[in-house]
Order: structure tokens, then sequence, then C-alpha cells
């Protein structure tokens, strides 16, 4: 078997660093005067070692000493190290220093003695023992202790450096190395009367150490083996295997299918049962339900007009279950057309620049037609003033904006269109999704770094991702909801597809600047104007606009179709300076062959603190 040997997977010289004391003792005034190491060997390849180290403090006063050993060395062989474990750590002291003990394990054992409310000086005695397993190396004409006795990331000097080996089998033969990392310097060695070996090494610089070699006969450890752990890889961490693959797959399976589960219980939509699609059950008709299909959609009647009570800003939340901006400035308009407010055009856009409008309120008499999220934006946008200009809204409005889309999710919620606020629904499987995939990312990281199953921590955060893309999908619509959809779609194809001659509307009735934020809403404010353009070109009677007012616009000269472009850079400018963030700042910068002293198992070193 090959020898194992190297670097600790964890450099010790940095932990002395973090550990090592004053400028004081690296000038010489702490030094080590006698260090004696005796291991014994047991069948089972373990080895009980017992360190008695006279640490001279020299006039300083500190607490104790250190001890850190390495556990942990890479092999031969890619992504494993051979680990020295180490337990039962005792310390005594014979001159009666303090031995409070504080063992921290992992790649190096770290043993620190001392109590942190005492100090001690002058010379002291300390005796550390503790068990180590796994220390032999078989081949095939021997086995053999291969070891770092004194390690060499000591601080200080070390004199009276001497080592005995004892084993279950007289030692056959000895070696000793002495000095820095690497150094093949050797040291007395001899093997005793009763096949004992002892290895001395009289002075040792610092950051020098002392690594003993002995041989004994094949079978005297008959279960030695080293003990071998894979270092934890990215192709290790996520190995797939039959375990790992099935294991993956019906986690995500059972979290993924669970998501889609629940969409189809909780997020479909309802609808009447026995009902004309858009209507409602009539008095004293039984009333049943059942989900949508999900497939099979019903056909949508046109519809003349948008449904009954139902504001442009409600549409189009109940359209797709979602408050946007563009139904707020629908909102804006329509207040306009009843007559709430004025617009008034007072920068015309051009080609390369927004334009710019004046908002001037009008209270007429029934403010009680106002709904809640109406008389928010209005008293949002006017606040103490009269009349405002669009642009000086940007930058400013867009906290009232979240107020007004609040309400006017409220307001769809109270009217049992519903089964709940949408935007809250959405917000909590949102939070349900985002929660557990950050979950399965905190179990693929535990799991990657400790284990060979990292896969089945994607698959959790895999599955909320699922419900995270799924969580649009939740808000439901009740029966009545549905109806009124069906009504909603059936009054936008009328919008979308109707001719100048399919224009329902009563002489002196301004059915252009009533539907238009309906239009707005669906995205054909063009050529809605459009077709009134061509009726108004053929002579019929339809009524121009009152609410706007613009340059050069009077009696006879109002243009449908110019009308509409404006309508829709009004619509854009309008969304663009509502919903505009708020300006910050952060406050920051801008700037921006053989045997080495070293070479075995253990080592390591120590100092005081």
């Amino acid at each position: 078997m090959a020898r194992f040997a190297g670097a600790a997977v964890i450099a010790v010289p940095a932990a002395v660093l973090l550990l090592a004391p004053k400028a004081a003792y690296a000038q010489g005034l702490e030094q080590i005067t006698r260090y004696q190491v005796a291991m014994s060997l047991n069948r089972d390849a373990s080895m009980h070692v017992q360190e008695t180290i006279d640490y001279d403090f020299g006039s300083g006063r500190r607490h104790g000493i250190y001890r850190v050993i390495p556990t942990e060395f890479h092999t031969d062989e890619e992504n494993q190290v051979r680990v020295y474990p180490i337990s039962d750590v005792e310390v005594t002291s014979p001159t009666h220093a303090p031995t409070d003990t504080k063992v921290d394990g992992g790649a190096v054992t770290s043993i620190r003695v001392g109590d942190p409310d005492k100090t001690v000086t002058g010379r002291q005695t300390y005796v550390l023992s503790y068990d180590v397993r796994g220390v032999i190396n078989t081949f095939t004409d021997h086995q053999e202790l291969y070891w770092n006795a004194i390690g060499t990331e000591w601080s200080v000097t070390i004199s009276g450096a001497s080592v005995t080996v004892k084993g279950p089998e007289p030692v056959q033969k000895v070696a000793c190395f002495e000095g820095a990392q690497g150094s093949t310097q050797t040291c007395q060695s001899m093997i005793g009367q009763g096949g004992s070996a002892t290895f001395v090494a009289p002075q040792l610089q610092p950051a020098q150490g002392m690594t003993v070699v002995a041989s004994l006969p094949s079978g005297t450890f008959p279960d030695a083996a080293p003990i071998i752990k894979e270092r934890q890889t990215l192709a290790r961490a996520f190995s797939l295997t039959p375990l790992t693959g099935v294991g993956t797959a019906g986690i995500f399976a059972l979290l993924a299918g669970g998501a889609g589960l629940l969409v189809s219980r909780r997020g479909r939509d309802q609808r009447y049962l026995g009902v004309t699609p858009g209507l409602e059950p009539g008095f004293g008709q039984e009333v049943r339900t059942s989900r949508v299909p999900w497939l099979r959609r019903d056909p949508v009647a046109v519809q003349f007009t948008p449904p009954k009570d139902m504001r442009p800003g409600e549409l189009g939340t109940l359209i797709d279950e979602q408050a946007n901006v563009v139904d707020v400035t629908a909102t804006i308009i329509d207040l306009a057309v009843r007559g709430f407010l004025r617009i008034e055009e007072v920068e015309a856009p051009g080609r390369f620049r927004s334009g710019d409008w004046k908002l001037v309120m009008i209270w007429p008499a029934k403010v009680e037609d106002l709904r809640d999220y109406e008389l928010v934006l209005l008293k949002a946008i006017f606040e103490d003033r009269r009349e405002v200009l669009l642009s000086t809204l940007k930058q400013h409005f867009r906290s009232d904006l979240q107020k007004v889309q609040s309400l006017l999710y409220d307001d769809v919620t109270h009217n049992g269109w519903f089964r709940g606020d949408p935007s809250a629904v959405r917000t909590r499987w949102q939070f349900l999704g985002i929660g557990l995939a950050a979950a399965g990312g905190a179990l693929t990281w535990f799991l990657a770094t400790r284990t060979r199953f990292g896969l089945l921590g994607v698959a959790v955060a895999l599955g909320g991702l699922v419900m995270l893309f799924l969580a649009p999908r939740m808000p439901a619509r009740t029966a009545k909801g549905t109806a009124l959809l069906a009504q909603a779609k059936g009054f936008r194809t009328y919008l979308e597809k109707a001719e100048a001659n399919q224009i329902r509307f009563e002489e002196g009735e301004d059915i252009f600047s009533r539907y238009l934020p309906y239009a707005i809403v669906f995205g054909v404010a063009e050529r809605w104007a459009h077709v009134f353009a061509q009726l108004a070109a053929s002579g019929a009677p339809v009524v121009a606009p009152t609410w706007y007012v613009g340059p050069g616009w009077g009696p006879g000269l109002f243009n449908y179709a110019a009308f509409g472009s404006t309508m829709d850079e009004f619509a854009t400018t309008t969304s663009g300076s509502i919903a505009a963030a708020t300006p910050s700042s952060s406050g920051s910068s801008g700037f921006g062959g053989g045997g080495f002293s070293g070479g075995g198992g253990g080592g390591g070193g120590g100092g005081s603190w």
C-alpha cells in the first residue's frame, strides 16, 4: 500500500498565526525546556499518546498553552483524505497550572489549555494525553508507524525533545528526521531492550519538528487499514445514483404535482351550470357551480356595452386579475369623461419628446358616485390644488398609485368577483414558493457539503420554483366573476371588430368618450378613434368630447384619428409618470525517498495564549 503523506487539508500555519502569542515570546522569552512524547501502539492500529511539556513562560504572564494537531491529510488518490481521529483528550499539570481544556475538532484538532481568568508565569509542566486511530501503514513485508511526534508549527525553541514508541511486538527498524518541513536531516534513534524505540533531538528551533518511523512485523496489527473519507467535491455532492435519481425524481414529482393539484383545486375559476355563459341564474333558479374546464372554453357572445356598473379599472382587473397601471390611467380618463376633471393639452407630443397635459379639477354634485379607489385617486392627483401638470406627478405618485391599486383589488373582491384578493393570493403563494426554494437551497448546501445527496435538495428548490411560477395562477374568480368575464370579453370583441356602420348610439350621446377608457384598457384606443373618424367623415351625428381641450381644436375642427393617437400618448405618459419610482440617495462614493521531517501523520504545533 502506498505511504500516505502530504500537507494537511487545512493549513496549520494559518491556525498558528491566529493563535500566535505576542512578539515577546517570538524574541525568545518563552521556550520549551523539555518535550517528551510517549506513544503506545495497540493491535487495533490505534495509539495512545502522552506528551509531557515543560513550558517556560519567562517573565510574561499567560493563560496557558495550546496544541494543534492535523487530523486530515491528502492521499495519492484524487478526492480522498486520510483521517486520524483523535479522542479522549486529557490534560494534567504536576506544577498545578490551570488545565481547563477546550477541544475543537475537524481537519485540525485544536487543544487549548488554561483558564481565561487566570495567568501563569515561569516554568510550568503540562501532560497531554489522547488516543489516535488509524495510525498504522501496512506494506508487503512490514507494518509501520510514520508520525510527526513534534510538529513544525511550534513558535518557540524546544530543548530536550525525546520520543518513545512501544508496540505489541518488538520494533524491528527505526528512523528519525528533524528540522523544518521537508528536511531529511536525521536525528538519534535506537531500539532498546524489550523492542521499544527511542528517538532524541537535543535542540529544535522554532518551526522545526521531529518525525519518527518505526517498523514492526507483518501481522502485528491484523486489521490495520487507513481511515479514508472522500473529499467533498461537486461531482460527489451531486452524484447521480439509482437512489439519488429515484429520490430526486420522486421529491420533485411530489412537490411539482402538489403545486399543480393546488392550482387545479384552488386556482381554477368557478362557473354556473345550466346557465348561458355571461348570465347569472334567475330568481328562484337553482344555483349550481363547477370548476371551469382546463381546455374547453365556452363561446363568447359579442356585447355592445360593458358589464353593467363596471368601471374601466374594474374591468381591467377582472380580465387579467391584476390592477395594472393602465387600469389606473383608464380610470383617470373615465373620471374626465364623467365630469370630475378636465384634461388640457399644454404641449403636443412630438417625434422625440413626450407631451404634457394639465389636469383641472371639477367637483360635480354627485361625489357619492365615486368609488373608494376613485376618490383616493382624485385626492392624490390634486391634493389641495385645483389643477396640476401631469409631468409634476412623476417620481412623487408611486405610493399613491399603490394605495389606489390596493383599493381597486378590495373593490373587485368586495363585489364578489374573486374568491379572495387576487394580489394577496398571489403574494401568499409567491412567498410560499420563495420559502420552499430557499429551504431547498439550504438543504442542498447542507447535503452537498456532507453527503452525496445534494440532488435531493435541488429537487426541493425546484419544487419551490414551480410553486413560484404557478403563483400567478392561484387567484380564482367566482361563478359571478366568470359570468362578468364573459361579458367583458364580449365587449372587447365589439371594440376590436366593430365597423362604423355597426356603432350603436343615441343622438347627442358621446359613445366615443364613454367607451374610450375601456378601449384604452384593451389597447385598442386608436382603432376605436379611427372608427369614429369614419363616422364623422360620413356625416353621422357624432359628438366631440368636451372633457378634453387641445390647441387649435374648436367646433367642427375635432379630428378623431389624431385624437386616438394623442390618447395613446397621454395614456403612455400618464402610466410612466404615476408609476415612476421616488428618487433616493445612498450617500456612497462613486469611486470605486523517503522520509522527511513533517512527512508523517500528526504534527502541528502550539504556543502560549
